[in-house]
């Protein structure tokens, strides 16, 4: 599903001129530049009743006349008077020889001329459509250069700035599990890289086809009933079990958790406490269905009935291609029904409150709620090879009662007749066939085609080996990570991002004092959660030790680099049993990304940011580049997660991460009042002739405008200790002008239209064109230093703000 860089320079030549572009030095920029950089006010050098037709040149001075004749002075007088004006333009000359001179430094501080800073240079000029006015759109301003010099590769569907460093990872994990011999490896890379070759090895796969799936599905849920009895996968019983008297729910839907976590009644997994994070309880959340809860919600819409129909139109090839006949695969159209069903009984995502509907409960109490399950045999099992016993006391956390119970009431309906258990049948084996379909001979990819090109917009598949990297690193994250952060992450990087947080951090402390909405009062409580804050940068502080990392595989037993299908299975279980394992290790600061990964992200329910070092590379973040550049590029990430604490969702929660209501109510509704101001802003915007969705983006888009705000407030204190900043070479821009195109091109992107519309319907956050354009049309900041007028598009004169 929280996605969600320092540069230094310029080398060229200045010139300093009078108001009217004339030359007043050898070396010439325009007098309001001067100024706009951030230099002295000037305005002082001409006198107060001067002819502004003189161009204000301070070296020519038009003195007034008082009413007494000039030269009717005596000669005394005009000695003395004249010594005085020649005492007051050399002083003047030297204050304005002084100013001149500290802001010549400060816009030709000694270039960046590190390898990086001249590549960023390059990058960032090549990115750009100079020939723009930023303040039309500056998102193309920033970033139509990069769209015209890129494509989207094979297997994509968008191309980005930051796809391009997950790409960068993509291609050391590839390097890692081919050509390394490493001595005395862990266990953990020899399993990964045995991993690897067996999901490489297609031309095994394709040979050994079906037949490791069929022997999953007997063992799994007793054969099928929809294949022909006596075929491989087939039903021994023809069926006699799959009857009201003998049908067993809770075996039947148990595979699909353990490989799966989940399944359409439910998902369980263990979480903190959301009224009290120290402790960690067993978690029931809502289930999973193959598509978008969106896509059977509003089947009208053109895009969801072209994505509908093609994966309808797969379920019923694949299961041919599986030896389903003909006349039975119109039976996988009622298990569409079901997960329909399961899908409108299922809360949106920008409707939940867990405020109002988190509740604990006990195992008693849930079977009670729901008797469709033997919920102490189902968790039980789940739980036993890690050897913990579940009791009828056991504490269960139950996120929605009514939409579960609701759930619970639609199995019941299916379970009163043969017809209804024959569905449930049928979609428990169908959910095992979508979930493993990547893993199966190349048949199935072809079937596949349609389905991915109404879903993604493209119909061929990407390289295997992208693929099977992919893989490793969802089940092989932490090992990855470790090879990858001792190789390209060293302690100068940590120490330096780290520095940048602590800036980012008291910046956004500070900014509370301009909240004007907020009680006093809940200003310092918000003060002591940013206070309370962990922040952990690049890596897990235990990523060496392996006998962390062994514990993660100590259940796998073995694996084969002829048995992927197997070894798939095996790597699903490790990752669901890593994740269960919280509750005896009760790990509040447990890193629920890799470091590899390219993204931060802000765990609410332990108040925890955190930054792998997969996004702390260059063009992001590199501590050579200059400040201006990092901060306007890692920078905005860490306000960004910073922010989060207090958007629709942190907002709710205390300094240790427990939910509850610790602002007071006045504070509450004036939240509630400015974040409806930037819901309306964002739902205004559209594209493809689709309005975007500002509510559910709404925890997204507070956090880029708070984020933005805190990390320019951060750069311009730095850079007032800071005098001499460095810039990058060949660049004819400020450092206030490079934080924010560096911040722009963050999200330079090229995206398939499938690629646009699914942001739009299904991601929390706002398409990367209108991440640029709603947060710095928002921002003060920006218009004034590209002075933006007022009523333009980056400058509305209507602004929505949060913090």
């Amino acid at each position: 599903m929280g996605d969600r860089s320092q540069r230094f320079g310029t080398g060229t030549n200045i010139k300093v001129t009078n108001r009217d572009g004339n030359c007043i030095s050898e070396d010439c920029i325009p007098f309001s530049q001067v100024r706009g950089s951030g230099g002295a006010d000037t305005e002082g050098l001409q006198e107060e009743g001067g002819d502004k037709g003189n161009g204000g040149n301070p070296s020519v001075w038009i003195l007034p006349n008082h009413g007494v004749p000039f030269f009717k002075r005596t000669p005394s007088f005009w000695s003395r008077l004249l010594l005085v004006l020649l005492l007051l333009l050399l002083a003047l000359l030297i204050i304005f020889v002084t100013l001149w001179i500290i802001q010549r430094k400060r816009l030709e501080a000694a270039p960046c001329l590190d390898p990086s800073c001249i590549i960023a240079a390059a990058e960032i000029l090549s990115n750009m459509d100079p020939s723009l006015s930023p303040c039309d759109g500056f998102y193309e301003y920033a970033c139509n250069g990069w769209i015209r010099n890129h494509h989207i590769p094979q297997g994509h569907n968008t191309w980005s700035i930051l796809r391009k460093l997950t790409k960068d990872g993509e291609y050391f994990t590839k390097d890692l599990m081919e050509n390394r011999t490493i001595p005395n490896p862990s266990r953990g890379l020899r399993l990964a890289q045995v991993y690897y070759k067996s999901c490489m090895n297609d031309t095994w796969i394709n040979q050994r086809g079906f037949d490791p799936l069929y022997k999953s599905i007997q063992s799994l849920f007793d054969g099928w009933l929809l294949l022909p009895p006596g075929s491989k996968g087939a039903r021994t019983d023809g069926g006699a079990f799959l009857t009201r008297e003998n049908f067993n729910l809770t075996a039947m839907y148990l595979p699909s958790f353990k490989y799966f976590g989940g399944f359409p009644l439910f998902r369980i997994g263990v979480g903190q406490d959301q009224r009290n994070s120290s402790k960690f309880v067993i978690d029931i959340s809502e289930g999973i269905v193959s598509l978008h809860r969106e896509n059977y919600i509003n089947e009208s819409y053109s895009l969801h009935a072209k994505q509908t129909m093609a994966f309808k139109n797969f379920m019923r090839n694949y299961s041919i291609i599986l030896g389903v006949p003909r006349s039975q695969v119109n039976e996988l159209d009622k298990v569409y029904e079901f997960e329909k069903a399961i899908a409108s009984r299922t809360e949106e995502r920008s409707e939940r409150d867990p405020e109002k509907n988190y509740e604990l409960i006990t195992l008693s109490n849930l079977t009670t709620i729901c008797p469709v399950l033997e919920w102490k045999t189902m968790i039980s099992e789940v739980f036993r090879p890690l050897n913990y016993t579940i009791s009828d006391d056991q504490i269960i956390a139950l996120n929605d009662r009514d939409f579960f119970k609701d759930r619970c009431k639609l199995y019941a309906e299916y379970l009163q007749n043969d017809t209804g258990i024959r569905v449930l049948h049928n979609a428990a084996v169908w959910g095992f066939l979508w979930k493993t379909a990547s893993r199966m001979p190349k048949s199935v990819s072809q079937a596949l085609e349609e389905y991915r090109e109404a879903e993604y917009g493209f119909k061929v598949d990407p390289p295997r080996w992208q693929t099977c990297v992919a893989e490793i690193h969802h089940a092989f994250g932490i090992v990855v990570g470790r090879y990858f952060v001792n190789e390209r992450f060293d302690k100068k990087s940590k120490e330096v991002a780290s520095e940048m947080i602590n800036e980012i951090r008291q910046a956004f402390k500070e900014n509370f004092a301009t909240v004007d909405w907020m009680q006093e009062a809940d200003k310092q409580k918000a003060i002591q959660k940013v206070d309370a804050m962990k922040a952990s940068v690049g890596y897990p502080e235990n990523i060496n030790d392996l006998a962390e990392e062994n514990m993660v595989y100590e259940s796998v037993e073995r694996m084969s680099e002829l048995t992927y299908f197997e070894n798939s299975l095996v790597c699903a279980e490790t990752v669901t049993l890593d994740q269960l394992r919280l509750l005896l290790t009760k790990d509040r600061d447990k890193w629920d990304l890799s470091p590899h990964i390219v993204n931060a992200f802000y765990k609410e329910n332990a108040n925890h940011i955190f930054f792998p070092a997969g996004i702390l590379q260059s063009p992001v973040y590199n501590y050579n580049h200059p400040m201006s550049v990092n901060f306007g590029g890692i920078g905005m990430v860490v306000g960004h997660e910073i922010t989060h604490a207090f958007d629709q969702y942190g907002s709710k929660r205390d300094s240790e991460g427990n939910l509850r209501q610790w602002w007071s109510n006045k504070t509450r509704e004036a939240f509630e009042l400015n974040s409806q101001c930037m819901i309306d802003q964002y739902s205004n915007y559209s594209i493809l002739n689709t309005s975007l969705n500002g509510k559910m983006t709404l925890g997204e888009n507070i956090a880029d405008n708070g984020g933005i705000k805190a990390a320019y407030k951060a750069f311009k204190k730095l850079e007032a200790r800071h005098k001499d900043i460095p810039t990058l070479p060949g660049l004819n821009f400020t450092p206030d002008q490079l934080f924010f195109i560096s911040f722009a091109q963050i999200w330079c992107v090229k995206n398939l239209p499938q690629s646009v519309m699914n942001t739009v319907l299904f991601d929390v956050h706002t398409v990367d064109q209108y991440r640029v354009i709603g947060t710095l049309s928002n921002s003060e900041d920006f218009a004034r230093v590209f002075n933006c007028p007022v009523g333009s598009l980056m400058n509305p004169a209507k602004k929505c703000a949060v913090w």
